[in-house]
């Protein structure tokens, strides 16, 4: 006997659930690890090149994951490939907890963030299926959670390791992800009925999609469980895509590099100890959950996002500007303009789903544009590691990350249409 279907409103409660759930613990792998690293190495060695490879997993990992997603969701369905990836997540933090050595470390981490990579990869397309005509208020929301898992960790993962241990530290986290399972499970088994609704214009009245349409109405029918992989090729000939591919990639490049090397680079240039030094790190950090609330309802309201994207390349070129001419003077203001660069971060996530007219085409877009942003991302940090010791300033690195803000600004004309990508295609007969 086939299971009951839930009815389009429960459907939808379950899928924007799930969807605020897997947010809550994307980044937790991440900020868990690295104040634990020298509780670790008591345990297991963890020399500068160890603690540097474990930092390059994250973008490579969310980079293969914007390959492998959309193929993974083509083949088993966008609810079981969302449930597949909470499952990597739990157990990825438990093998963690557990780790022997430094190579189970090293693979449990790999375990954990491809399952927040793949959970990074198709949250988009998830509120383009379960919250259509939410997706500005939806976006917001998870973003503001992709921030609290970023901050929390960071904050509680050396008390907990105190009063218990390191493994007990990590292992923890499996237990919260636990709770993102729950209604991908129950959305993989009992599929909401598919009431199918009218493709929406989602970015040609951009204002209505928060402006009170029926909730109700059912959940969009798309066969978000068919993306097709080779449209990738397709997508790299989109004027649209690159617009939104170009700001992420800038967003992920500073993103990265500012938590691997902001320390090091403020106690060298503007003279401050590693307490001051993390501090303004935790400032950066801070800044983004305001603006991950706001960002994705004020995009979803505005035809094109050139108020947003030149906003954040002037803030990224005054932060990084500043430290380069004044490092020592208002060096808090230059980090804080820093962090409100990162306003790029969730206008993306926003526009994926904005730009895409169905979650069929949003999950390739996803995948697209975020396995372009990480992959550069993987490099970036360590580029600029490298420029610093050949020339033994911070001068060049700075000016690369000015450059890296300022090419947002070619993304801006590419956007200014407000097209969707399908119909851009489709004009285009790619």
């Amino acid at each position: 006997m086939p299971a009951p279907t839930l009815s389009p409103r429960g459907g939808r409660i379950l899928g924007v659930l799930g969807v605020l759930l897997i947010a809550l613990n994307i980044r937790t792998a991440v900020a868990g690890l690295s104040p634990l690293a020298g509780r670790i190495d008591a345990e297991i060695p963890l020399d500068a090149a160890a603690i540097g490879l474990l930092g390059v997993v994250p973008p490579v990992a969310f980079a293969v994951s914007g390959l492998v997603a959309p193929w993974v969701a083509h083949r088993i369905g966008l609810e079981r490939a969302l449930m597949l990836a909470v499952g990597a997540m739990i157990a990825g933090h438990l093998l963690r907890g557990a780790s022997a050595d430094y190579l189970g470390l090293l693979l449990s981490t790999l375990l954990v963030l491809a399952g927040a990579g793949f959970g990074n990869i198709l949250l988009p397309p998830a509120v383009k299926r379960y919250a259509p005509h939410r997706i500005g208020a939806v976006t917001a929301a998870y973003a503001t959670m992709m921030s609290i898992s970023t901050a929390v960790p960071a904050l509680v993962a050396v008390p907990i390791a105190d009063a218990a241990s390191w493994r007990l530290s990590l292992a923890l986290w499996g237990a919260v992800a636990v709770l993102a399972l729950v209604p991908w499970v129950a959305l993989a088994i009992r599929p909401p009925h598919p009431v199918v609704t009218a493709p929406i214009a989602v970015v040609a009245a951009g204002a209505a999609i928060d402006s009170g349409a029926d909730p109700d109405s059912g959940l969009d029918a798309d066969p978000v469980d068919e993306p097709d992989p080779s449209q990738f090729g397709r997508l790299a000939r989109s004027r649209t895509v690159w617009g939104i591919t170009i700001p992420f990639t800038v967003s992920s490049i500073t993103a990265y590099s500012t938590f691997a090397l902001l320390p090091l680079l403020l106690q060298d240039v503007a003279g401050l100890n590693s307490g001051q030094a993390g501090a303004l790190l935790g400032l950066f950090a801070i800044i983004g959950l305001p603006l991950s609330l706001v960002t994705p309802v004020v995009t979803a309201r505005l035809t094109s996002p050139a108020p947003i994207m030149v906003g954040g390349a002037a803030a990224f070129a005054i932060g990084f500007g500043g430290l380069l001419v004044a490092p020592g003077l208002a060096t808090p203001l230059w980090i804080a303009a820093i962090g409100a660069g990162q306003i790029l971060f969730p206008m993306c996530l926003a526009l994926i789903s904005l730009r895409s007219r169905t979650a069929h085409r949003a999950v390739t877009v996803s995948g697209f544009v975020q396995a372009v942003g990480y992959a550069i991302a993987a490099v970036a940090p360590l580029a600029l590691g490298l420029l610093r010791s050949l020339t033994g300033s911070w001068t060049p690195a700075l000016l690369v990350l000015i450059a890296a803000a300022l090419a947002t600004l070619a993304a801006v004309p590419l956007l200014r249409s407000g097209e969707v990508i399908d119909d851009e295609l489709e004009r285009r007969g790619l």
